[in-house]
């Protein structure tokens, strides 16, 4: 037994091809009986190939640099503006509980109907539920949160989802809401042709509990606290220092139609709007007006509601039957500011773009393309240029520099080139906003990329490298092929090893 182990461990040696020194013997290697003198010279050529030729091909080679990715934020971030949004302004003001039957072409009404024949009416535009709050919560969230209560005393009801005004802020826009008649800032409480139930943004968590962001943001629109002048949305209508982008009015209970009048309202607003169009911010600025009813007497979503828009971003004597609810508002917004959508309902409503003046209306970034043939033109020969565009706004305005002085302006064009090189052509589109984009590529003239005679291989920089590894092989080859016949013969006088065992 003792025989066929020392046997077995003589062949576990051979296998693992160590070369183990026997204790006892005359300075002598052991290997495996049947070993061959080529074989074992074959083996140190290929040791010798591994230390050479392998190396210098992997280490050599371009290294790969592995990289942690991170999660993608879920916060927002501000958002890119569109440079030609249609507005940079934007005033909203609420009415109450009036069908779109009871003002239009109502004799009680006459400024409204006024302001629309001059400007926008959208004549079939839904308000979303009932009773009022869920309405403000539609025009300002993107949902009829509380929907059927108005969720009285405030502490009731709250969300904690987002509000038009935290993607307004995410953009690095500015907002504020005035209140008529309300008696301080942030107030939460009911007083006099106050309330509450009419203050949307309080009913938000990250208004209404931050006591400093909502005292800065949600104020009272005069400072006498008995309806007109709104002095303190006038005033801030005076500059773009004071004007936020976006600006959100409610009258209060007598002027915004709810416990007085039809032709109280509408008095109301012919000595308010007025002065809200010759404002200067109305005046020098991309500005937009947006008056519309809370809600009327019938059902989401044919509770049409009077809705006007009006300024001088809007189209004049302008009338449109498409179907709009409260939640388009906010798709409007949403596209004219690039803002990500509160929910799925602004989300899938349709957008009121068509009220604005077409040269306004967003477009796609601009970006601009080239074609020419042939590619690699003889001096003389005529090369044709095709321009490409998308986005921006028509007409298009095409003007081109060839890299030699010369120029042209067109989309096609054909051009020579008299001088032998390569040239940096280039082309610049600008759109009917003044917008421009350039797009530059490089043309060779009578310049051949691989001349006849010349090997590109050859030229190849990594040659030198190459031929070192094809030297280091042969030499890994051959210095183990030389001394073959030495070892050959010094391995023929070593005795075999007697064992130990027999």
């Amino acid at each position: 037994m003792a025989r066929r182990a020392n046997s077995h461990a003589t062949l576990n040696g051979l296998h693992s091809g160590t070369l183990k020194k026997k204790p006892n013997s005359r300075r002598q290697w052991t290997r495996g009986s049947n070993s061959n003198p080529r074989v074992y010279s074959a083996r140190i050529a290929v040791l010798l190939l591994c230390f050479t030729v392998l190396p210098g091909t992997f280490l050599s080679s371009q290294t790969t640099t592995v990289q942690h990715v991170g999660r993608l934020p879920t916060s927002l971030h501000a958002a890119s503006l569109p440079s030609n949004r249609p507005f940079d302004y934007v005033l909203i003001i609420v009415m109450e509980n009036k069908n779109f039957n009871q003002i239009n072409g109502s004799s009680s009404a006459p400024y409204l109907n006024q302001l629309a024949h001059n400007y926008s009416l959208a004549t079939r535009y839904s308000a979303c539920d009932h009773p009022s709050l869920p309405n403000y919560m539609c025009l300002t969230g993107g949902n009829n949160y509380f929907s059927g209560t108005n969720c009285s005393p405030i502490g009731l009801c709250t969300t904690g989802n987002s509000s038009i005004v935290d993607r307004i802020e995410s953009a690095g826009l500015t907002w504020r809401a005035y209140m008529e008649d309300m008696p301080a800032p942030c107030y939460k409480s009911s007083i006099g042709n106050y309330t509450f139930l009419t203050n949307p943004f309080i009913f938000y968590q990250s208004i209404g509990t931050n006591s400093t962001r909502c005292a800065n943001h949600v104020v009272p629109a005069n400072s006498g606290g008995k309806g007109l002048p709104d002095d303190n949305l006038i005033n801030a209508l005076g500059s773009t220092s004071t004007a936020s982008n976006y600006m959100w009015l409610t009258p209060n209970l007598c002027n915004n139609m709810h416990d007085c009048s039809i032709s109280k309202g509408d008095n109301y607003l012919s000595k308010l709007v007025p002065s809200i169009l010759a404002s200067y911010v109305f005046r020098a600025q991309k500005a937009a007006l947006f008056i519309t009813f809370d809600e009327g007497y019938r059902q989401y979503p044919s509770d049409y509601v009077y809705t006007v828009w009006a300024g001088p971003a809007i189209n004049t004597h302008y009338m449109s039957s498409i179907q709009y609810s409260h939640y388009s508002l906010l798709a409007s917004l949403e596209a004219a500011w690039a803002l990500q959508p509160l929910t799925t309902k602004d989300q899938g409503s349709p957008s009121m773009m068509e009220f604005l003046h077409p040269q306004l209306i967003p477009h796609a970034p601009l970006s601009a393309n080239f074609t020419f043939s042939p590619e690699n033109p003889d001096t003389g020969v005529i090369v044709n240029f095709s321009g490409s565009v998308v986005g921006g706004a028509q007409p298009y305005e095409y003007n081109w520099s060839f890299g030699d002085g010369g120029r042209g302006i067109g989309q096609d064009i054909v051009y020579s080139y008299k001088v032998a090189g390569i040239y940096a052509s280039s082309l610049t589109v600008t759109d009917a906003s003044k917008h421009t984009a350039t797009t530059s590529k490089a043309i060779s003239i009578d310049t051949d990329p691989a001349p006849t005679g010349i090997c590109l291989r050859c030229l190849n920089p990594t040659f030198p490298r190459t031929l070192g590894l094809l030297v280091s092989f042969a030499v890994g080859v051959a210095i183990p092929l030389a001394l073959s016949p030495m070892v050959s013969k010094r391995i023929r006088r070593c005795p075999e090893p007697r064992d130990r065992m027999q």
